[in-house]
């Protein structure tokens, strides 16, 4: 599934302007939570990407309810910490967009790098206080890294990758 998938071309042309492009000629993709532990990632696409610490003014990282992972939600009085991936492949943005949860959606964010990305934004319930990635620890992680892992393979076999 190229990056112009549904949610992605919908992301691109409802923005108020296109997200900044990195090496590999896709768009940007700022992660905030399980996608910004490299082990997570590494789990689904096999490397860490190319990445620049950065954080993205009036957005909140927020606990969601009974899930252990984040959303992203505005919150004029936050600013969420994360990275932005700049060398994602098609086949890479394939995986992580068919792995995210399909309540999101995905929006353009301006970063405090002054950079324009693509970002999975949560619409629904949060929780008041934020997620950190000290969220995931010990056999918490381990769990969620086996997670990942479970649906990669579940993946592969559906989509013939592999």
């Amino acid at each position: 599934m190229p990056v112009t998938s549904d949610r992605l071309s919908r992301a691109t042309s409802s923005s108020s302007g296109p997200p900044d492009r990195g090496s590999a000629g896709t768009p940007d993709l700022f992660v905030y939570g399980t996608l910004a532990l490299d082990d997570v990632v590494r789990t689904l696409i096999d490397r860490v990407p190319a990445s620049e610490q950065t954080s993205a003014p009036g957005w909140r990282a927020a606990r969601l309810p009974d899930l252990p992972y984040p959303g992203l939600v505005r919150d004029s009085e936050a600013e969420a910490t994360g990275r932005v991936y700049t060398d994602l492949s098609e086949t890479e943005w394939s995986v992580l967009d068919a792995f995210e949860d399909p309540t999101y959606s995905v929006e353009v964010v301006r970063l405090r790098s002054g950079r324009s990305s693509l970002a999975y934004v949560w619409p629904d319930e949060v929780l008041a206080d934020s997620w950190t990635t000290g969220s995931l620890e010990g056999a918490d992680m381990q769990a969620y890294l086996e997670r990942c892992s479970r649906w990669r393979a579940g993946w592969e076999t559906r989509s013939g990758s592999g």
